[in-house]
């Protein structure tokens, strides 16, 4: 089992690397770990929900006593028919989730002694496991919406002087204390009214109470099922919503922009997923590995076409 650790002011902390390999020295060590996420209450067959399983250790699979039927640790899940190490599997979850920068394809790739181009699809299927489990929440009582953009280099063209701006709806929902308490991002390919009534349908719980700036494709948010305050005028940007919400947008642009150089436009929601991803669970980093492999297990296939978009 993972060790927990905290420091002398009791705030939880991530496991050190050393602590984290004590915790995991071998492969079976990952395998056992990773059926505890999976079938926290015990085995259960794929094809019939049968409970009862013979292991077969040379082939590393479970039959079932019922149908027969033989499956792996990782079949049907984002893991599919990988030929990556859990190992290494893990020692990747690890390093994206403990280090609140992210970590490019390019260091994880020296870190664990694979291509640049490995390590990328890899990240990307996190990414995949991380966004399909932050689709899960949506954003609750109250709501600051507000519409940003991220740059990326455009092909062939100059980091610096020749960018294409990417249309981003940004929401972050507030405690009771005035703190941040989620954020989430959806990439728009308009700031009509239509997208972004959409992408806020998407993000936000019906009955919030949602403030946005005056742009006019808000209008139409009370019909909705929220409760909607435009804020404009010489007051817009000076609340502790908007405060809060650009720090943590400029935090992300720092991210994309920082560790990852740019990215590719159709792979901005993924980057973005892996950022909200870690800052919502910022409060329990001891605990954001098990629940990235349970992310993992329950994410569903996503191979290399899929990545691609092939």
């Amino acid at each position: 089992m993972l060790l927990l650790t905290a420091n002398r002011q009791t705030k939880f902390r991530p496991p050190s690397l050393l602590e984290f390999q004590a915790s995991f020295p071998t492969g079976d060590d990952c395998a056992r770990f990773l059926f505890e996420m999976r079938w926290p209450d015990g085995w259960i067959c794929p094809k019939c929900g049968g409970v009862k399983y013979y292991p077969i250790k040379t082939r590393g699979l479970y039959e079932c006593a019922s149908c027969r039927y033989q499956a792996s640790l990782t079949a049907g899940t984002v893991m599919h028919k990988t030929r990556t190490a859990l190992s290494l599997w893990s020692l990747m979850i690890y390093f994206m989730t403990t280090d609140k920068r992210g970590i490019s394809s390019v260091m994880l790739g020296k870190q664990l002694g694979i291509s640049q181009k490995r390590a990328w699809c890899l990240l990307q299927k996190l990414r995949k496991a991380m966004g399909e489990r932050e689709g899960n929440y949506r954003l609750k009582d109250l709501v600051e919406l507000s519409g940003c953009f991220f740059g990326a280099p455009k092909q062939g063209g100059s980091r610096k002087r020749n960018k294409c701006k990417i249309q981003v709806l940004a929401g972050l929902s507030m405690t009771k204390e005035g703190k941040p308490l989620r954020i989430k991002f959806t990439v728009l390919t308009g700031l009509d009214r239509k997208h972004l009534e959409q992408a806020a349908e998407g993000m936000v719980a019906p009955g919030a109470r949602v403030k946005t700036n005056g742009l006019r494709g808000y209008l139409n948010l009370d019909n909705k099922g929220f409760s909607h305050e435009r804020v404009v005028g010489k007051d817009a940007g000076t609340s502790d919503l908007q405060s809060w919400l650009q720090v943590i947008v400029s935090n992300a642009l720092a991210l994309i922009g920082g560790t990852y150089h740019g990215v590719d436009p159709k792979h901005l929601q993924a980057y973005l997923d892996e950022f909200a991803y870690r800052f919502n669970r910022r409060h329990r980093p001891d605990l954001i590995f098990g629940q990235c492999v349970t992310a993992v297990v329950n994410c569903p296939i996503w191979t290399y076409a899929d990545i691609i978009g092939g």
